[in-house]
């Protein structure tokens, strides 16, 4: 089984994740101190990763950088003025570099791993933000991925905490403001190119981001909470590249002439069913599991 899901991974999009985060410096650890222990995590696991399976040490390198920095062939540090730390430690970001494959995943699961040992914690303030590499695409994959998000953007606010639901967060609002899901259709069908879709949404903090396709090649998901559990962040990577996976293949997104948005808040299981169908699709029944079991916990936050 594990082999299986190494081959589907290895067939999959680039992809890169920001993991921001609360580092505590109540033992007076520095920025820099902390940057010195990421860069000793490379060599110390050496080209082995947490399942035994090789991973690159160059590729582990981490460095301290502004948050303007783009540069996307390392692990970066960078501090984010966005988040509120309360006075509790160093409101930060880990920014991946551009991902694939298993090999990806297992310098993931590292950097938790690091993040886990220096103690970092989340607070509402705080994001996921997963990139899916699409640069080749073109308007019919984009129109089927935003039209799949919009018709279940109310499911996928159901397994999100309420920081994350409806316009509760400033940094990831609804991607259209329109209820009727009819009325979003046409909207995104009207759209001729991407520029087009992205002058629709307006704004880059919205629950799936189209504007930095022009700035990395990518489609952005920021609709997740902040985390650094591996299991979250596993659950919901699989998540955003099996909904790009769909949007390859083009798979068909209906909904009748009066439906509207809450319409589907209870609809995950039929989303994850939907798209366990997708070809490589990563949403097995692990997946599914997952997150009907975390609607249940948070059905009534």
């Amino acid at each position: 089984m594990e082999n299986q899901e190494k081959e589907i991974w290895n067939n999959l999009r680039t992809f890169g994740v920001e993991i921001e985060f609360i580092a505590p410096n109540g033992d007076g650890t520095t920025k820099r101190e902390m940057n010195q222990y990421f860069q000793r995590l490379a060599q110390d696991f050496g080209t082995t990763g947490l399942n035994g399976d090789l991973v690159s040490p160059l590729s582990l390198e981490v460095s301290c950088a502004s948050y303007s920095n783009c540069d996307s062939t390392k692990w970066r540090l960078k501090p984010d003025q966005s988040l509120s730390s309360y006075g509790t430690g160093f409101a930060m970001e880990l920014v991946s570099p551009v991902l694939q494959g298993w090999n990806g995943v297992q310098q993931l699961q590292l950097m938790l791993k690091a993040l886990e040992h220096i103690g970092a914690k989340v607070n509402k303030s705080c994001g996921l933000h997963v990139h899916v590499g699409v640069s080749d695409w073109k308007i019919k994959e984009f129109r089927n991925l935003f039209k799949r998000y919009i018709k279940f953007e109310s499911a996928i606010d159901s397994v999100m905490p309420n920081s994350r639901r409806g316009r509760n967060n400033e940094y990831c609002i609804p991607i259209l403001g329109i209820t009727g899901l009819k009325q979003s259709f046409e909207a995104i069908d009207d759209c001729r190119s991407a520029r087009q879709i992205s002058s629709l949404l307006r704004t880059r903090y919205t629950k799936l981001n189209i504007k930095s396709f022009w700035k990395h090649g990518t489609v952005e998901f920021r609709h997740h909470s902040g985390t650094t559990d591996v299991e979250k962040i596993m659950n919901w990577l699989k998540f955003c590249l099996t909904m790009c996976q769909a949007a390859d293949q083009h798979r068909a997104i209906k909904v009748k002439e009066n439906d509207n948005r809450l319409d589907y808040t209870d609809k995950i299981a039929l989303m994850l069913k939907g798209l366990s169908k997708v070809k490589n699709s990563l949403v097995d029944n692990d997946v599914r599991k997952y997150f009907i079991k975390r609607r249940r916990q948070l059905c009534t936050s």
